[in-house]
This record gives structure tokens, sequence and C-alpha cells, in this order.
């Protein structure tokens, strides 16, 4: 059956439309500045090796111009529609940011770039972001074959390893030769059993964690749907 949306929010997407080509086509007010010092993007964890960037822009909001320095990746919390202006450049068109769940990162950008984000929808979207500031001097081991959890994406600084689990399901308890940012990249409930994390925040779809190196733990599904989240280990 299809949806039919109501004139009011109809009438809401136009004005936030009108808003975006607005801003779209505006001079800076202020100058680039450093992705930590962006106030969408909210540092949330940082050592020598790693800074942890919870990102949420509102509905027709526009980030300040900001700097990207550091190699990074990305899962996509909560998508919108967006656009994207390279600092002394033409804005972009406006595309979907993305669906939730999915990943993304810079690594074929040249560093640093400059740019900014607008929010042209009538939603907020969320990122939570790794970034690599050094490596961590480890070797990542991959998953053996027929564990639920399989590496789906890896470069020189970083492995990703995908775990979906079906309700009260759970991995077996295994050992992250790397340190690692674990992201629940859906709604649900996630435990972890084994030693804590040194660092975690948020709950739901959005939460994450920091391990160090040679961190033993198991992942359990503790709800009724299934989750996906993410173990990006450091390089």
């Amino acid at each position: 059956m299809t949806r039919r949306r109501s004139r009011s929010t109809y009438a809401l997407l136009l004005t936030l439309a009108a808003g975006a080509c607005s801003q779209r086509g505006s001079s800076p007010a202020v100058g680039p500045v450093p992705i930590e010092n962006e106030p969408r993007h909210h540092p949330v964890f940082q050592n020598a090796i790693a800074r942890v960037l919870d990102v949420q822009v509102p509905a027709g909001d526009t980030t300040l111009y900001h700097v990207h320095s550091a190699p990074n990746i990305g899962v996509t919390i909560e998508s919108a529609s967006t656009w994207m202006q390279p600092w002394n450049e033409r804005p972009g068109s406006i595309e979907p940011s993305g669906v939730a769940g999915d990943l993304f990162d810079n690594w074929s950008r040249a560093l640093p770039y400059t740019h900014r984000v607008g929010n042209a929808d009538s939603v907020a979207f969320r990122y939570v972001v790794g970034e690599w500031l050094a490596t961590s001097g480890r070797s990542c081991a991959a998953p053996p074959s027929g564990d639920a959890r399989h590496v789906v994406k890896e470069g020189p600084r970083f492995q990703v390893i995908e775990v979906r689990l079906a309700p009260h399901a759970f991995t077996p308890s295994h050992t992250h030769v790397c340190p690692h940012l674990l992201v629940l990249a859906t709604p649900g409930a996630m435990v972890e059993d084994g030693a804590a994390a040194v660092a975690h925040g948020g709950s739901g779809a959005g939460a994450w964690a920091w391990h160090e190196a040679d961190h033993q733990h198991a992942l359990r599904n503790a709800g009724d749907v299934p989750l996906t989240l993410f173990e990006i280990e450091w390089r």
C-alpha cells in the first residue's frame, strides 16, 4: 500500500528545501575549523591512535566548514538527504546520505580536505566515525571460516568485521589482536561477555565501545530483533 504524506509534511519539506538552497548559496560566516572543533562533530573518545566522533546534524542544519586531516571510517546510524560543499567550490547536489547500517570512508581522498555538509531533509542524520591517528603496530587476524563474524572491508590502516546476530544468538568467545572500535549499527540490545571496554557510550543504534589490543569477549543479542554491528580494528 502506498503511503501518502500529509499537506503539512509536504509544506515542511518545501520549507527545508528552500532553506537548504539558501544556505547552499550563502558565503561562509566562519572559516574552516578542525573537525574536532565543529559543533555537530562530537568527540566522544580519543587516545594516541584513534579519535571517535558522534556526528549529528538536525533537519535543515548545516555544519561549519571543517578540515578532515586523518583517514576515517564511519557507520551510518540515521540517514537523510544531504548536500556537500568543498571549500572555495560550488555546492553539490542533494543526495541520500546512505542507508542506516552502511559503512563509508575517505580512504581514496587526498588529505587534508575541507568541506561543509548540509541536511536538506525533515529528519536528522547521524554517523559514528573512527579516525586513524597513528598505527597500533599490530597485525589483525581475520575470523575463522564459518564464524558469524566476517571481514567486510580492509585497508592498510583498518580491518572491519561485520557481525550479524539473530535474536538471542551469540558469537564464540574471541580475541582481537588489534585495538578496535565496536559500533552497534541497528536498534536492539547487545551484551558483551568479557572484560570491560576502556570507554563506551550510547545505547541502541549508535552505541559504541573502545577496546585495547588483545581484548577477549563474546557478543550476544539480548533482544528479539536481529542485530548488525561492526568491529573496526586499528592496524
